[in-house]
């Protein structure tokens, strides 16, 4: 179908309107917190603060605030901010999602994705703290699970036991000796495990620093 010049004009100033808009909206590159991004807007409501906005802002980017910006929290919320909670910008809280407690009460899980994925229960103090995400000492609070880690298991990265650890998926896995170990059990054949029903039971004659050697009790 051939377009008339009007039409062709028309056409591609819709195309140019297209393109402002997706560029206007489209996702930024990092939206995995709170889904919230500076092409919204303002989102704090304004209405009691001064007049003069170079008081926080730089410039013309409302995003960004001056260096010499301080808040207390504690003192003005109530609420004290530890760790890297207190070096987090208001916005991570302060954002599109509505009132902070809303999901303040849903506790780490309303600001934080569960990469767990209900696994591990809500008590994320009881692995994480405030100032970094990463666990500390994770092999040794591995004790207080129902395979606690000693000898050579120490040593295994989390991967082997639990396939998704790579994405933060530690579902629990059975501890039995032969959910890991069976495929080499059903391998030896002096003495055979496997006729002589030796796959159950695996710490009878071995321990945890070694296969060998096995210890008949």
């Amino acid at each position: 179908m051939k377009l008339t010049r009007t039409q062709g004009r028309t056409l591609l100033a819709l195309v140019w309107l297209l393109a402002i808009v997706a560029c206007s909206v489209s996702s930024p590159r990092e939206r995995e917190l709170h889904r919230w991004w500076a092409g919204f807007g303002m989102v704090v409501k304004h209405d009691s603060f001064p007049g003069d906005c170079k008081l926080c802002h730089v410039g013309a980017n409302w995003n960004e605030v001056v260096d010499s910006f301080a808040f207390d929290h504690e003192r003005s919320t109530g609420y004290a901010l530890h760790g890297a909670h207190a070096a987090a910008k208001c916005l991570r809280c302060h954002n599109d999602r509505g009132p902070v407690a809303t999901f303040e009460a849903k506790g780490c899980a309303g600001c934080h994705e569960d990469s767990h994925y209900g696994e591990l229960g809500n008590d994320c103090a009881s692995c994480h703290g405030e100032t970094t995400w990463r666990v500390n000492n994770a092999r040794v609070q591995h004790l207080h699970t129902r395979l606690p880690l000693t000898g050579a298991h120490m040593q295994v990265a989390c991967h082997r036991c639990h396939a998704g650890a790579w994405l933060g998926n530690f579902r629990p896995t059975d501890p039995d000796c032969a959910s890991c170990h069976l495929d080499r059990a059903l391998g030896v054949l002096n003495p055979p495990h496997a006729g002589l029903q030796f796959l159950q039971s695996c710490d009878r004659c071995h321990i945890p620093t070694s296969w060998r050697p096995a210890v008949v009790r």
